[in-house]
């Protein structure tokens, strides 16, 4: 029985994921921040279920990432994809170019399973990294009308941007991993802090998903060039 409590879990992340597609798919966005969350919580407590239960098994293992490969692959796609159709109706080719980043996902999932490299740290940027990242860039610049809006709104913008985290996704540069607790780690955190207290300071007044998406993207942004800069010194 204890075997079904994580497996159990990650399907909760699944059907999370699959309520996101949905959304995304309608357009209400400010929901897909929602499930995005809700798939992060079981994601993170099926791997915690599974350790304090001993309870690993090889099924566990793939469901886990079939079920990431739908929240956090194909999810953040379909999003910048109704971004897209939104923003360009009379251009349909370049509105597809964001499944790349579920390709790469896939991908990048197939490749964790059998790699024993990366068993306290990432290589490639994780694909629930990924959706953090792209998921509440889509909503903040959705709901607003600033700067990020009439980036996501340029023909050019999200192609590009889908072509550099599909990179980050396959590529084997060593990225930052809360399992591996480092001097970084109090930097992220510290960093992290900051951000989300400047970001609730700006938005006060703005809906509950603008501040969130605000908090969420720059946080992960801060992550992002945390690895890089340390992947530069290196």
């Amino acid at each position: 029985m204890k075997k079904f409590i994580p497996n159990t879990l990650t399907l909760c992340n699944l059907l999370s994921g699959c309520a996101g597609v949905v959304f995304a798919v309608r357009g209400q966005l400010s929901y897909v921040l929602i499930t995005l969350m809700v798939s992060e919580f079981f994601d993170f407590f099926d791997g915690f279920a599974a350790r304090a239960l001993g309870a690993y098994s090889d099924i566990g293992k793939e469901l886990d990432s079939l079920a990431d490969l739908v929240s956090f692959g194909l999810c953040p796609s379909v999003c910048l994809f109704s971004w897209y159709g939104i923003a360009h109706p009379d251009i349909p080719m370049l509105r597809w170019f964001p499944f790349l980043i579920t390709a790469a996902s896939a991908l990048r999932l197939a490749k964790f399973n059998i790699d024993t490299r990366q068993a306290t740290s990432f290589l490639g940027l994780a694909t629930s990294g990924c959706a953090l990242l792209l998921t509440p860039l889509a909503v903040y610049s959705y709901y607003t009308d600033g700067f990020l809006h009439i980036l996501m709104g340029t023909v050019w913008f999200i192609p590009v941007l889908t072509l550099v985290f599909a990179f980050l996704l396959v590529c084997e540069f060593p990225m930052f991993s809360l399992k591996k607790m480092t001097g970084r780690l109090k930097a992220f955190i510290i960093g992290s802090v900051i951000l989300v207290i400047a970001c609730i300071i700006r938005e006060i007044q703005g809906p509950w998903y603008v501040t969130v998406s605000l908090c969420i993207f720059l946080i992960l942004a801060y992550y992002l060039v945390l690895n890089l800069a340390a992947l530069k010194r290196q």
